[in-house]
């Protein structure tokens, strides 16, 4: 089901992963559309969209330390979780930890950060643009969510923060968008076939669309699988277990 288009002017936006490739397409195609941008990074170094522009606010962050971008998140009204990592054939113990932390447990800790600033009501600080009802996060699980990637830690955990994703959505007072990808061409995926600034500018305009599951890919059975596997999981999900306020009724 599409949600309510959403136009991005005067939209205040936070991408993480922003140094890679596509964060940086992104963070041009919100701008192109009027949007304000923030570029999360895990680099101190201040991005530029292009040579020729000023740079952009950029903050360094690191996965583990998502509390302190807290008081941040009160004045953004869109957070894009983008940051991820593959480590291809890689079985170590080491590898799986990174993979879960940086792929899944990262990015779900940043979305009930920022579900928590949209429970909180409208922010008192200065200068804070966001408001509450309309705040969202876009969250990039990959098509690797329901189809094969060739990388298992990656399928794995990446499935993980999207059945994650899901379960939250039953409760979630802002609107949490999917960003099911194909491979693009990046510095994970130096071999990916799409153009990155062609995938952030689909998605863009998908979301202003109010689509809910925004599917970019050349693989014609992810619009499949992925409806299939996502109607599967949150009807599992709203069967066997309960809201917040029904376990506090009960308690």
């Amino acid at each position: 089901m599409a949600q309510t288009p959403q136009a991005l002017t005067g939209k205040t936006v936070a991408v993480t992963g922003a140094s890679g490739r596509l964060g940086q397409a992104l963070l041009r195609s919100l701008q192109a559309q009027g949007a304000t941008v923030i570029a999360l990074s895990s680099s101190a170094k201040q991005l530029s969209l292009d040579e020729s522009s000023a740079p952009i606010e950029t903050i360094a962050w690191k996965v583990g330390e998502e509390a302190a971008l807290e008081q941040l998140l009160k004045t953004v009204d869109i957070l894009v979780i983008n940051h991820g990592v593959n480590v291809y054939g890689d079985r170590s113990p080491e590898a799986i930890q990174r993979s879960y932390e940086i792929n899944a447990f990262s990015g779900w800790r940043l979305l009930e950060l920022f579900i928590q600033t949209a429970q909180a009501g409208p922010s008192n600080d200065e200068g804070s643009g966001a408001t509450q009802s309309a705040k969202e996060v876009w969250v990039n699980t990959s098509e690797a969510e329901s189809n094969p990637a060739l990388s298992p830690l990656y399928e794995l955990s990446k499935r993980t923060l999207g059945d994650l994703v899901a379960l939250r959505r039953l409760d979630s007072p802002c609107t949490i968008r999917k960003l099911i990808l194909g491979p693009f061409k990046s510095e994970l995926n130096p071999a990916g076939i799409m153009s990155a600034d062609k995938v952030a500018e689909k998605i863009v305009a998908k979301a202003i669309q109010g689509q809910k599951n925004i599917v970019v890919t050349i693989n014609p059975l992810t619009f499949v699988t992925f409806p299939v596997k996502e109607f599967l999981v949150t009807s599992y999900f709203r069967l066997f277990t309960r809201s917040p306020q029904a376990s506090q009724n009960e308690s």
